[in-house]
């Protein structure tokens, strides 16, 4: 059973890591900033954490009843995915995608949630600094021509 002081501890460090994925997306002004990111990991950790005590508790009062918290992770990145969904837009005419990094770190920060509500706290700060470390670096190497903006056509 995951105790309140622990269940604080990783909601609190899953919603410090979506602050850090999240205050990207914040100061380039992308449409999803760092409350949404935020909210994303500390609902994945605090969802993570009670289905765990649900199913210790279920298990502990009958032994007959079968908990998979799989299930728990299937069904949020369901929900995630559709977020991330939401996050990739086409504005063109030309049908290109927008948004699609936005979407892909929507998706991180569940991971990171559903890191943290079981209890793996390293690798959820890790995934956190990564993610931010791939999004600003890409952006700061757009900005210096080492890589061509997203949007720029190809052809």
């Amino acid at each position: 059973m995951i105790e309140s002081g622990e269940f604080f501890l990783r909601v609190g460090l899953a919603t410090l890591f979506g602050l850090i994925v999240g205050l990207d997306r914040q100061i380039k002004r992308k449409p999803l900033g760092a409350q949404a990111y935020m909210l994303i990991s500390a609902g994945s950790a605090a969802l993570m954490v009670v289905t765990m005590n649900y199913g210790a508790s279920a298990v502990a009062n009958d032994s007959s009843i079968s908990v998979d918290p799989s299930r728990v992770v299937q069904g949020l990145l369901g929900g995630i995915g559709f977020l991330g969904a939401g996050a990739i837009i086409s504005q063109n005419d030309d049908g290109r995608l927008r948004g699609v990094a936005s979407g892909a770190a929507v998706l991180t920060s569940g991971a990171i949630g559903l890191a943290a509500g079981m209890g793996y706290l390293l690798e959820a700060g890790f995934l956190a600094v990564l993610t931010f470390l791939i999004l600003a670096g890409f952006e700061w190497m757009q900005s210096k021509d080492l890589l061509p903006d997203e949007m720029d056509d190809p052809r």
